[in-house]
């Protein structure tokens, strides 16, 4: 029995070094190899965001910021959206909420969708871009608790992008692409790659794909009480509030839409809610290429798209 009770303590004794040798191993190679990547990323130009107070935020665009740069323009307004402040004393004020899509990642402020959507609505309306690039579903319906009430807009889109189905702090995590790990290191590296890991193997080595959205949203389908959660704050704050199921250019394949039988079950979630919904597969079917870049995300032609299928919801208002 004693020899059976020193076998157990040496494998138990084994396994848990060895575990602490590879934590080791993970915490020197976060510090010399991810540390300085992430930090690279926080000193780009292009970098305008700050940490943020609120703990499920964790960081928020910087207020103020300007910058232009090889023909792109970002002007970040004093209360940390991306605005010009053109049209602020119109009538009526349209929101476009959600994550990279509605802010514009890599467009210049003329050619992101609020943008193009002043443009078709002129000076009655003031459209807001109420975009933050990396949020997923929690951060988002965190920031539009904060923003709606602050703001009140009369009409509210959001733009489902199904990558806003990543979770932190999980193997779901990887839709901010590092952006949340600038701000908050993790404290065990170890499960932080393994985690890592798990993420890149469904993304399948690609900058997105038809199964990694798929993965995306079957393992957290359940956040999809989020909206729900959404459109209860528009409701409490006066505002009508529309889920626009964002197409990525990727699930054009084969002549059809790769990403159907989830757009049907969350179309059925929102008609089940009694949320309004846009699904534009049809508007972006033709040309996908000149309306979204590799990381499906807007040209200036795909936010003009967006900005003309929202339009003629509010015309039908």
């Amino acid at each position: 029995m004693r020899n059976i009770f020193k076998k157990l303590f040496a494998i138990t004794f084994g396994v848990v070094l060895a575990l602490v040798l590879l934590e080791i191993a993970c915490q020197v190679f976060f510090a010399f190899a991810v540390k300085p990547k992430l930090k690279a990323l926080q000193n780009d130009p292009f970098h305008y965001y700050q940490p943020s107070a609120d703990p499920v935020l964790m960081y928020e665009l910087k207020p103020g910021y300007r910058i232009l740069k090889d023909g792109r323009r970002i002007a970040i307004d004093s209360r940390g959206l991306r605005d010009d402040g053109d049209h602020a004393g119109a009538p009526h004020k349209v929101a476009l909420l959600g994550d990279s899509v509605p802010f514009g990642t890599a467009l210049s402020q003329e050619d992101t969708p609020s943008a193009a959507l002043q443009a078709l609505t002129g000076d009655s309306v003031k459209v807001l871009n109420f975009g933050t690039p990396g949020y997923g579903l929690e951060e988002i319906r965190r920031y539009f608790e904060v923003k709606c009430p602050a703001y009140k807009p009369d009409d509210v889109f959001y733009l489902l992008n199904i990558n806003d189905f990543s979770r932190r702090n999980t193997i779901y995590e990887g839709g901010d692409n590092g952006l949340y790990r600038i701000y908050h290191p993790p404290f065990l590296k170890m499960p932080f790659f393994i985690r890592k890991a798990i993420y890149r193997f469904e993304k399948g080595g690609e900058m997105s794909s038809v199964r990694w959205y798929q993965w995306l949203y079957q393992g957290n389908k359940a956040d999809a009480g989020m909206i729900k959660d959404m459109a209860a704050t528009a409701a409490a704050n006066g505002c009508r509030f529309t889920v626009v199921l964002f197409p990525p250019a990727v699930a054009y394949q084969n002549g059809g839409f790769a990403l159907q039988s989830v757009f049907d079950k969350i179309e059925r979630y929102l008609d089940e809610n009694g949320i309004s919904w846009l699904a534009p597969v049809a508007d972006f079917s033709q040309n996908i290429s000149s309306l979204q870049d590799n990381t499906d995300h807007f040209t200036p032609a795909g936010s003009r798209k967006m900005a003309e299928v929202i339009y003629e919801n509010l015309q039908q208002q």
